[in-house]
């Protein structure tokens, strides 16, 4: 009972240990490489073809970059801090700042930009030509030029192969929502419109490009596949990133990668382009506002003018005047300074009249405010000034954004404020303004009452005089104004600098290489690995002495080594010359037997299932046996089947089962000799018995070992699997000693409590365990074979031939 005890404290310190035991080393990664070597040679050089043909599938990336500034409206450009007061000012005043260069990157990088220069560079028509596995895109080296003469209406794609220098066939048509093949053929001529089902258009050829392919002009096939204009700049749009250069400049960046050089070069200065255009129609759009102004009121006052002019002609006709008399010339002189007041404030009133007018005629619209340089209130020129910058702001936004969006919201809100700002202090300014005019005329008209002695013709043209002259002064400066915002019509300059032109490495960025190169290698290495990874995981069944003591207490008497393919279960491997692995595996069996049972000479062979080797086994233990010069019989217990005896050529004679009936007394009469040099005899089965189980409960058995223990020094038995049929047990009772063959990756390890239940109950005497085809060369925890005494002592590991193995084959022989 106490060794029982210890047997079970022993296994439970064991698994103590388990998941310290089961934990992955790099050990068991060098292991599992080592035993499947082969298969990791093969799955990296699989892995490395495939990256290798993904490699000629992909054209090369490559990567353009521009740099510019963005100015602000003095033309200024750098650091933002500089500009932190201008942005607080304008946020006082409702207007959003500081985000003016973020407003740019996104323009820059907007979808109708990308439109635009998609159309510009006719990227809705492309061209490939086929380059081993994959397709070369072609832009400024194509061939020719396909023009599509109507608008697009289907997806198209075809394959023009050239004829000759003036033209070539369209094959391969394919075209629709979704793309279906048709059997659609043309010739095509240079210069001349082919109809087709997808549009119409006309090649023209590029002369270079065709001279330098005079010798393989015929048979070149060219792709040719045309998409709408909005897919193009889609693909523009993803192949174009722009930002900040960082945080403390106004500088920006453009990135463009493309499968070429030059178009990656083309879109970036084509986007450049665009974008100064648009902020030059943007600049422009407060002059030709001012402008519409300007002359719309030019027509009115020369109107007005010519009817002043009409007034004064007709008066003095009416009245026979030709010259103003001279004796008004002192009155003249003192009412000249408050007649100059007069026209001036007028001249002002007028002004913000007009203002006030158009306000009041726009208040709900998207319109400018015509900037007039006249007014002297500094503020309400401040106030048209912010409001015109926030509307071109504004109306750039909603270009390429939606009205209802927030940030377009909110502008209108500050706008609308702005405008009903300005408003109020435009007619503010009128009040103020026409206050000045009724106090000039009073000022006049109190002097012009001291003229009661000049004639009320007199009177009348000073009057006219004075309407005529407000009206020159007013027409005069709306011409000057006319000229100044036609000079700013004229400037063609944005408020940005391209510092640095498309740049950029011609060393492609994509595909990478050595990245994918790297990446095969791994996945060639990490694939095999975890397959054999899972398959163990998953695999239930025993490896080796590890899991045989990690869930039983029973004694290992030893492992025999996977042997070479070809050798027969009935054959004997071991003499007295051999000194391989395997022979060296049966004689540490033999050399630990007497630690199980020292005594013990009736020693039974038994299994879990059929085909684990106990007939390989036992017929080599028993020569080991023999080996020491003692003298040893292997009995074949298995009467039903009587394996041993039909692959020794021994079936069908007489043999255990002839004893054990009564037919036969004499036991020397059944026994064979097998090999004199192993002193090793043999007795057979014998004919096949109805009645297997009987016979072996029958008191023959136990006279018939008395009668081999008086003749042999070791009986051994090889008998059934314990778990198929009951002889196993019956025949246990005549045993000193039970072998249990376990063969490696056959039997569950859910067996192994089973088995050690059966080592508890003792129902088998002297129960020990042989594992069978080990593969492992070495073993952790101190467990290996270590023999073949090759270090001087005259012995070699097997045979001279076994030695002269070429490099390859121990490079890639399974080991372990």
């Amino acid at each position: 009972m106490e060794a029982n005890n210890n047997n079970i404290s022993a296994r439970s310190r064991r698994r103590k240990n388990t998941s310290i035991e089961d934990t992955l080393t790099f050990c068991d990664i060098l292991d599992t490489f080592l035993a499947n070597k082969v298969w990791f040679f093969i799955s990296v050089i699989i892995c490395l073809v495939l990256s290798r043909v993904y490699l000629a599938t992909k054209s090369n990336v490559y990567q353009r970059q521009a740099v510019m500034l963005v100015k602000d409206d003095n033309g200024q450009g750098g650091s933002r801090r500089s500009n932190i007061s201008t942005d607080a000012l304008m946020q006082l005043n409702g207007v959003l700042a500081g985000a003016s260069v973020k407003n740019e990157v996104y323009i820059l990088h907007s979808f109708q930009l990308a439109q635009e220069v998609a159309k510009n560079l006719q990227l809705d028509v492309m061209y490939s030509v086929r380059s081993g596995l994959r397709n070369v895109s072609l832009y400024n080296d194509r061939p020719f030029t396909v023009n599509f003469t109507t608008e697009f209406t289907v997806p198209a794609s075809f394959k023009l192969t050239l004829d000759s220098k003036r033209g070539g066939t369209i094959t391969d048509v394919q075209f629709g929502n979704p793309m279906e093949e048709s059997d659609f053929t043309a010739k095509v001529e240079w210069g001349k419109v082919v109809k087709t089902p997808f549009g119409d258009f006309v090649a023209t050829p590029n002369e270079k490009q065709l001279e330098g392919l005079e010798e393989e002009i015929v048979g070149l096939t060219i792709g040719v596949q045309r998409i709408s204009l909005e897919d193009a700049a889609i693909i523009l749009y993803n192949k174009v990133t722009s930002g900040e250069v960082d945080k403390e400049s106004t500088l920006v960046c453009i990135t463009c990668t493309d499968t070429n050089i030059q178009r990656a070069d083309d879109i970036l200065n084509g986007l450049l382009d665009a974008y100064k255009r648009s902020i030059i129609e943007d600049k422009n759009q407060i002059a030709k506002s001012t402008s519409e102004f300007i002359e719309d009121r030019i027509a009115l006052i020369h109107s007005e003018l010519s009817e002043v002019e009409g007034k004064m002609a007709d008066f003095k006709q009416n009245n026979g005047l030709v010259d103003i008399k001279a004796s008004s010339d002192a009155f003249i002189q003192q009412s000249t300074t408050a007649r100059q007041r007069t026209i001036q404030a007028e001249t002002q009133h007028s002004m913000i009249e007009y203002l006030v007018d158009y306000l009041s005629q726009n208040i709900s619209g998207n319109n400018l405010i015509p900037t007039m340089g006249g007014i002297s209130d500094n503020g309400i020129t401040t106030q048209i000034s912010n409001y015109n910058q926030l509307m071109l702001q504004r109306n750039r936004l909603a270009e390429n954004t939606s009205e209802n969006s927030p940030t377009i919201q909110d502008m209108d809100l500050n706008l609308s404020q702005m405008r009903a700002a300005v408003l109020a202090s435009l007619k503010g300014y009128s009040a103020s303004l026409k206050l000045q005019v009724e106090k000039a005329r009073q000022e006049e008209k109190g002097l012009m009452g001291n003229l009661h002695a000049v004639p009320q013709q007199e009177k009348k043209v000073i009057d006219i005089a004075r309407q005529q002259s407000i009206k020159e002064t007013l027409y005069t400066y709306l011409l000057n104004k006319r000229e100044e915002t036609a000079l700013q019509l004229a400037i063609t300059e944005a408020n940005i600098r391209v510092v640095e032109q498309p740049f950029g490495s011609r060393t492609p960025i994509a595909p990478r290489t050595k990245v994918i190169t790297l990446i095969a290698l791994f996945i060639g290495i990490v694939v095999p690995f975890m397959f054999f990874y899972l398959k163990k995981l998953f695999d239930t069944t025993v490896h080796g002495r590890k899991d045989v003591e990690e869930y039983t207490t029973i004694p290992i008497l030893g492992e025999v080594p996977h042997s070479q393919a070809g050798i027969r279960d009935s054959e004997i491997v071991v003499d007295g010359n051999k000194d391989d692995i395997l022979a060296e595996a049966f004689r540490m069996i033999r050399f630990n037997m007497p630690f199980i049972n020292k005594d013990a000479r009736v020693i039974m062979l038994t299994s879990t299932m059929p085909g684990e080797g106990k007939t390989f086994i036992s017929g080599n233990f028993a020569a080991t046996l023999g080996l020491t010069g003692k003298k040893v019989v292997l009995i074949d217990a298995d009467i039903r089947k009587r394996t041993r005896s039909r692959l020794s050529a021994m079936e069908g004679r007489y043999g255990l089962t002839s004893y054990l009936s009564g037919n036969i007394d004499n036991v020397q009469d059944l026994i064979v000799t097998k090999s004199k040099e192993c002193n090793l005899d043999i007795l057979p089965a014998g004919i096949m018995a109805p009645n297997p189980a009987e016979l072996l409960m029958s008191s023959r058995l136990d006279q018939l070992m008395e009668e081999l223990k008086k003749l042999y020094d070791y009986v051994i038995i090889d008998n059934v699997p314990a778990q198929v049929v009951a002889d196993a047990g019956i025949v246990n009772r005549v045993a000193d000693l039970t072998i249990y063959v376990l063969r490696e990756t056959k039997v569950d390890r859910r067996y192994l409590p089973e088995l050690e239940r059966l080592h508890q109950e003792k129902i088998f005497n002297h129960l020990c365990i042989v594992i069978n085809d080990s593969r492992g060369k070495s073993k952790r925890y101190g467990y290996g074979y270590g023999y073949g005494y090759g270090y001087g002592y005259g012995y070699g590991y097997g045979s001279k031939d076994s030695k002269k193995k070429s490099l390859w084959s121990k490079l890639f022989s399974r080991k372990g």
